[in-house]
């Protein structure tokens, strides 16, 4: 298996636009780079005014595994 097989981009998943409730808040995918996300998160789904921060794909993408995250909308906007 060459290396570009063995590492993938992002995990499978995780996508530009998408909105993960947690137990006591949401997670908003604002953007998704190779190594590197922004997201907000959020009281509500759609709360104005909210900073967005930053994150690795694998660190965000094991919180919200650990925290057993359900996908509410899978599109950008």
């Amino acid at each position: 298996m060459n290396r570009k097989a063995q590492r993938s981009s992002s995990p499978p998943g995780l996508a530009k636009g998408q909105l993960w409730r947690l137990s006591h808040v949401y997670i908003q995918i604002v953007e998704l780079g190779k190594r590197l996300l922004e997201y907000k998160m959020l009281n509500q789904p759609d709360e104005p005014g909210v900073k967005i921060k930053m994150s690795s794909v694998e660190t965000m993408w094991g919180y919200l595994k650990s925290r057993r995250a359900q996908l509410v909308r899978n599109e950008p906007g």
